[in-house]
């Protein structure tokens, strides 16, 4: 059998040009998990129209399922000949998808990378594979949350989703959006509120809401990601996903020095690792001008995850300023 995966269109005009090759990409790093050897995974140009074709056998639920939910899949067809016969899509959304696109603004992450990177991590976290199989909540932090992009889809996964973010501003954006959101939508919630004003966490602040009485919860919290263990208090993440500041402010605390996305991780990654369950994973994005894969990688290595190698590189242009990248880890103990 052949099938071609026809790629979502973007807003994005640079990130369209990356978009097929990311997207095959994206599925040659979790063809494992097919129920057949994916084969030939490749772009190719069809009617001046390009698309993601691969060969195996006949796709059964899961394996229509996990091509579904690929970061950007519009459409999945047979291939026979010259002639595309159209499938029926499996998209698991336990919100609508405006939920991901209705936001804007001045430096948000294209939608379709934020649910790659989030699939990406997904697919190395056997422990939210087993949370799952069991039919529990699978957990996801974003210790680097902004307006909470990472969070919106994880809440259309049906996960429970917990933030961190520095910027005050950032956190009331992001509260003001969801409630509004959630009230439009008509979905039961309940918000409460806390601030702390002892210790090493005086003057940060965390809002949760209750999404349709205990169906989900979401976390958001107004402090350093460093203290992630504090700011969470009895929580544990079977995936953390972040898109890491492009070398912008984001430091421990409001008044102190600028501090660069390099020492973010080196001084955060021992925070996270503790947070997540072992088993978990960590998928982290970040602009390569700031610093180098190796260095990212030494950074995560230093506080015990475990590298994953990925076939094919995710390394793609964002504009003259910005060469994106990501990588996935693991905690094995």
């Amino acid at each position: 059998m052949l099938y071609a995966v026809l790629t979502k269109e973007s807003a994005n005009r640079v990130y369209a040009d990356s978009a097929s090759r990311l997207l095959a990409a994206e599925l040659a790093a979790i063809a494992r998990y097919f129920s057949f050897a994916v084969t030939d995974i490749e772009v190719t140009n069809l009617g001046g129209v390009d698309y993601v074709t691969f060969g195996g056998g006949e796709l059964d639920d899961q394996d229509r399922f996990i091509v579904s939910n690929l970061s950007g899949t519009r459409a999945v067809f047979t291939l026979k000949g010259d002639a595309l016969y159209p499938l029926d899509l499996k998209t698991l959304e336990w919100f609508d998808d405006d939920l991901i696109t209705i936001q804007r603004y001045s430096g948000k992450t294209n939608e379709q990378f934020t649910h790659m990177l989030l699939n990406l991590t997904l697919a190395e976290s056997t422990a939210a594979h087993e949370r799952a199989a069991n039919e529990d909540q699978v957990h996801l932090l974003d210790p680097v949350a902004g307006r909470g992009s990472t969070l919106n889809r994880a809440l259309v996964y049906g996960f429970d989703a917990s933030g961190i973010e520095l910027t005050d501003k950032d956190v009331e954006h992001y509260r003001t959006f969801i409630t509004t959101y959630l009230k439009g939508h008509r979905v039961k919630h309940k918000t409460t509120s806390e601030r702390f004003r002892k210790g090493d966490l005086a003057g940060a602040s965390a809002f949760d809401v209750d999404i349709d009485r205990g169906r989900q919860n979401l976390r958001m919290a107004c402090g350093d990601t460093s203290k992630a263990k504090e700011l969470m208090p009895g929580q544990n993440f079977d995936l953390i996903v972040g898109d890491l500041p492009y070398g912008v402010r984001h430091t421990a605390t409001a008044k102190s020095a600028r501090r660069s996305p390099l020492e973010l991780v080196q001084g955060a990654a021992h925070a996270w690792h503790s947070v997540l369950v072992r088993g978990g994973a960590i998928g982290l994005a970040w602009n390569l001008k700031t610093m180098t894969r190796e260095q990212v990688s030494a950074a995560l290595a230093a506080a015990g995850f475990t590298i994953i190698d990925h076939p094919r590189s995710f390394e793609h242009v964002v504009d003259r300023a910005i060469t994106r990248d990501l990588i996935v880890a693991t905690r094995r103990r």
